[in-house]
């Protein structure tokens, strides 16, 4: 009976060595990490296994998904994983990617949308577990409607217009457009010029007038604006007396000019007692023609030289009258009736 007892207690040593040892919780690498059940366990009895899973992002690739218990140590990690591909993100319209980092587990890829056309939506996507991250989309760009245009107008090809749309600027009469007269929406919703405004039309002040002035209304003349002009003393205006301000800020006329008074110096001489009148040019011309005068002396002397021919001419065709008269009358007694009186009385005498 004693013995029976005692054949346990002889074989307890050898069942414990068959036994072995138990196993504590494995450190792994970080390649694999150890699945939920079994990171739930304090330790692992001998010949016991862990089961491991990838690491978040990554899947197996080969290799058995556990590790076993062999009397208190672990056996080698087999197990490989690999980062999960997310692939090429869906195809949008008008859209393109720039992928630096690749398409695996955690990388960043970068939407681009057309010209025209706006990014909605995330400015870059995640590879994850689910897939790319977010949803976007390139949309046809738009611009708002410019503000009405004071004294003006726009004729718009839409209600809401879209990249690429040019509106058109114009203004009521006597007014003109400061800026672009046409604006187009481009890139990003935004116009390519600011819009035009319409100001009233404007003339630029004429240059100073020479011997002259004028009076404008405005420091800075607007349509139908008068300027008048007039001159100093001694001279007068060539040209209108008046400009106004017409359409696209020009004058009617051109500013007219104040030219010096033609004045007359009355002066006399005497030449063979014969009293001539001669008269000088104190000034020139009015027009611009160059006027080529002989000095006073020349004129006195020329005046009295054809009076004195003229006199002498008027002289000499006297004379010749009185000469003819002369002849003609004597001619009266060339008749005969002369020698017919003289031939009588000779014959009076005879008898």
């Amino acid at each position: 009976m004693t013995a029976v007892k005692v054949w346990p207690l002889l074989l307890l040593p050898f069942s414990l060595v068959c036994m072995g040892k138990d196993c504590s919780l494995p450190v792994l690498n970080g390649t694999v990490v150890l699945s939920s059940e079994s990171i739930l366990k304090n330790s692992f009895p001998d010949n016991s296994k862990a089961f491991l899973e990838c690491p978040k992002g990554q899947e197996r690739k080969y290799g058995p998904p556990f590790i076993t218990c062999l009397n208190g140590d672990w056996s080698d990690v087999k197990l490989n994983c690999t980062k999960i591909d997310c692939g090429e993100p869906k195809s949008s319209p008008h859209m393109t990617y720039i992928k630096r980092d690749g398409t695996l587990f955690g990388a960043y890829i970068q939407p681009v949308c057309e010209r025209g056309y706006d990014l909605e939506g995330t400015a870059h996507r995640q590879c994850l577990v689910s897939g790319w991250s977010g949803n976007v989309e390139c949309i046809l760009t738009t611009c708002e409607l410019p503000d009405p245009v004071e004294h003006g107008r726009f004729i718009t090809p839409k209600d809401e217009p879209v990249f690429n749309d040019t509106i058109e600027f114009s203004c009521d009469e006597n007014y003109v457009l400061v800026g672009k007269s046409s604006i187009t929406c481009s890139d990003y919703g935004e116009y390519d010029s600011p819009p035009p405004k319409c100001k009233v039309t404007t003339c630029k002040l004429p240059d100073p007038v020479e011997h002259g002035r004028f009076i404008t209304p405005k420091d800075e003349p607007v349509f139908n604006d008068t300027i008048e002009f007039s001159c100093d003393e001694n001279y007068v205006l060539v040209g209108n007396s008046s400009i106004t301000c017409s359409d696209y800020g020009e004058y009617d006329s051109p500013p007219p000019k104040c030219k010096v008074i033609i004045t007359m110096k009355k002066g006399s001489t005497t030449t063979n007692k014969v009293r001539t009148t001669a008269y000088i040019l104190s000034h020139e011309k009015l027009d611009d023609q160059p006027t080529t005068s002989l000095p006073s002396g020349s004129w006195n002397v020329t005046l009295a030289w054809t009076l004195v021919t003229l006199v002498t001419l008027t002289v000499a065709v006297v004379v010749l009258a009185s000469f003819y008269y002369t002849s003609k009358h004597r001619g009266s007694y060339n008749t005969g009736e002369e020698l017919r009186t003289k031939g009588e009385l000779l014959l009076n005498q005879s008898v």
